[in-house]
This record gives C-alpha cells, sequence and structure tokens, in this order.
C-alpha cells in the first residue's frame, strides 16, 4: 500500500496533499506568441529590462546596456564588479542596479553611488521600484543563498526573502517584510499596496508589514514560476514567468533525503529541477519524458524550461498570456517591460529580446 499510496500522490489522485500542478488552461492556455514574435537581437543571457523616458535598458552578465531601438544594437553603459541581478528605473531617468556581491548602485544625475545594503542581503537583490523622489523599494530573493545559487535556495525551501525600504536621501534602510519564499518582482498597486512575486510559492502576493494585516494572496497557484512584474500603459501589469511547474520536481521537494544526497553528489546543473534553458545535454534530467525515439521535442513535453508573460489587469487578475512551449527557443523570461507603446521580453535562456503589440495575448 505505501507504494502505491506514493504513486497516487504522484499524480494527485485520492490525495488532497497530492503534488498536482495547475494545468495550462484558460487564461494559461498554450500557445506559440513568443516564438512568433520579432527577436529585435541577441545577447547573451540577456535579462533585467528597465525602460526610462530616455530609453530601454538590459544586462548581460556584469555588464548594463542600453538598447538602440533604432539600429537594434546594444551599447555598454557600465560594466560593474559581479553579475547584474536586478535594474530598476523611474520616469526622471535615475537607474537602480543590483550587482551580486556588492548590492545596488544607484545613478542619479549622472552620478553613480552605492547603497549600503546589510552585509546578507547584498548577494541576492532581484528587483526595485522606486516610489516617488526618495524611496526605493528592493526585494531581496535570499538572504542565505547568491542570486546565481537560486537552485540550491529552491531546493532548500527557501523562505529568507525579504522586501526592503530605502530612503535615498538619507540612505535609511528599513527591512518591512521578510520570510519570503524567493520574492522575484514587485508592483505598486492602484490602492497603495506592494505586491510582490514569491517565486517558490507560486503566487502575487501583498507581504505583511508592521502597519498592515498579514499577507494577501492576490494570485495564486500559478502553473509557473512567477518573476519580475513591470507596469503596463493602460494601469495593469505584465508578468514573467521564466520556468514550468512539473509533478517531478514537486515530488522532489518533497523527498528530503532524496534532495539532499542530490546536492551534495550531482552539479545543479543536472538537479532535476526548472532551468531559463534546457540544453538537451545527456546527462540532463527529464530526458525520456522530453524527447521522442526520433530526438524531437515534443510541445508538450515535460520541460525544465519555458517562455511565459502573463497580461494582468489593474487588480492583478490574468486577461490573457503569450507562450514559448517545450519545442521553442523563448525561454527563461524573467524580465519585460512596455517601452514606446510596444512589449519587449527578454529570453534568457536564448539570448533574445522580443518585440511585440501590447495587445498581444488578450482575447480578441
Amino acid at each position: 500500500m505505501g507504494f502505491l499510496s506514493n504513486i497516487t500522490t504522484l499524480f494527485g489522485r485520492g490525495n488532497e496533499d497530492a503534488l498536482s500542478v495547475p494545468a495550462m488552461d484558460g487564461v494559461f492556455k498554450a500557445n506559440t506568441l513568443l516564438d512568433s514574435a520579432e527577436a529585435l537581437l541577441e545577447l547573451p543571457q540577456i535579462d533585467n529590462l528597465a525602460a526610462t523616458a530616455d530609453g530601454l535598458y538590459c544586462s548581460s552578465g556584469d555588464t548594463l546596456f542600453a538598447i538602440d531601438l533604432t539600429s537594434r544594437r546594444a551599447e555598454p553603459v557600465r560594466q560593474f564588479d559581479g553579475a547584474i541581478t536586478m535594474a530598476a528605473a523611474d520616469s526622471s531617468g535615475r537607474l537602480a542596479v543590483g550587482v551580486e556581491g556588492s548590492g545596488v548602485e544607484l545613478l542619479d544625475a549622472g552620478v553613480w553611488h552605492r547603497l549600503d545594503l546589510p552585509a546578507d542581503c547584498v548577494r541576492c537583490v532581484t528587483a526595485g521600484l522606486f516610489d516617488g523622489k526618495d524611496i526605493l523599494h528592493l526585494a531581496i530573493g535570499s538572504r542565505r543563498h547568491a542570486a546565481s545559487d537560486w537552485k540550491r535556495d529552491l531546493m532548500s525551501h527557501g523562505a529568507s526573502g525579504a522586501v526592503l525600504r530605502c530612503q535615498i536621501s538619507t540612505e535609511k534602510i528599513d527591512i518591512v517584510s521578510e520570510g519570503l519564499a524567493f520574492p522575484y518582482g514587485l508592483a505598486a498597486m492602484a490602492d497603495g499596496r506592494l505586491a510582490v512575486s514569491e517565486s517558490w510559492r507560486h503566487r502575487i502576493a501583498t507581504p505583511p508589514v508592521r502597519t498592515r494585516p498579514p499577507a494577501g494572496i492576490v494570485l495564486g497557484d500559478l502553473p509557473a514560476y512567477p518573476a519580475r512584474l513591470a507596469p503596463a500603459s493602460d494601469g495593469g501589469f505584465w508578468l514573467a514567468l521564466f520556468a514550468p511547474r512539473r509533478q517531478l520536481t514537486e515530488f522532489v521537494l518533497s523527498e528530503d533525503d532524496y534532495r539532499r544526497e542530490m546536492m551534495a553528489t550531482i552539479p545543479p546543473e543536472a538537479w532535476i529541477g526548472p532551468d531559463f534553458a534546457d540544453i538537451g545535454g545527456g546527462e540532463q534530467p527529464l530526458q525520456a519524458g522530453s524527447v521522442r525515439q526520433m530526438g524531437i521535442m515534443k510541445p508538450w513535453a515535460p520541460s525544465r524550461s519555458y517562455g511565459m508573460v502573463v497580461r494582468l489587469d489593474r487588480a492583478m487578475q490574468p486577461l490573457g498570456s503569450l507562450h514559448s512551449r517545450a519545442d521553442g527557443r523563448m525561454h527563461g523570461i524573467a524580465s519585460v517591460a512596455e517601452f514606446g507603446g510596444r512589449l519587449y521580453a527578454a529570453s534568457r535562456g536564448s539570448g533574445t529580446l522580443l518585440d511585440m503589440a501590447v495587445g498581444a495575448g488578450e482575447p480578441a
């Protein structure tokens, strides 16, 4: 009975604690809109889109780039001492850049200076949001692991993330919420609440703070791991989701002994779990389910990576979605931005900047 119980649990039958994951249906129904979008430029591991009044910025590795939409090129702006983990901008042209190992660099009036963050917050700044002229909110994905070690945070059931409130003029920094499961995106809702995408809890929530009630779930049980949020021109939002949820991953997360041995004995790129891209090597997990006999990836295969962008209304409820399925290339979407009446998405997995109509993915 024990073996049969484990099987029924894995497939989500007869157990309220089953390891089932929500289907990509309804608003989340799969399509190929990301693969059919225009590829504006290629840049390895492109990420961290930020739109200002002056233009659009992105990152690749340790370098911040300005995107020239006319020439379809990315021009280097500055190289930092570590990998860029976050970029945020406001309408005045200020930029905040998270750098793994050193925290946040702020560009204000043409001058760069570093914000002095708590020591356990400098390795994993995942998102930023300017609030007026003097406040910068920061999401800290993990206070135990670096941003580049996000897989270990997931497999360790990480919930050490936090949201910081930084007063720019005085550099006073307060921790306003903590105990979050890898907060990856921030957005300001119409009622003034701060919304946070919690990747490992597959949801968008309003985190608890000292002067407000406990956390509220705005949008829960997402079919993929949510990443960054970006404002839409009509008052709604865009949500990037960087990898799909899979039953096998949920099963591994529930098996403590196996999970610990996997982390101790196998390199992270071969762990069972999500990723920004699936390179398809023979040592990669899920090969039997992802590749047909002739070596062709099926669109519905249980791949580790996926591409997904969701259009949200003002209340953060989904209106439509854009996908790159298992057999597509535009996977690992962790950042989106609306600029100049167009929607841009950074496919970290393929190293491609996508250009789409703002109405793409919405029902006709």
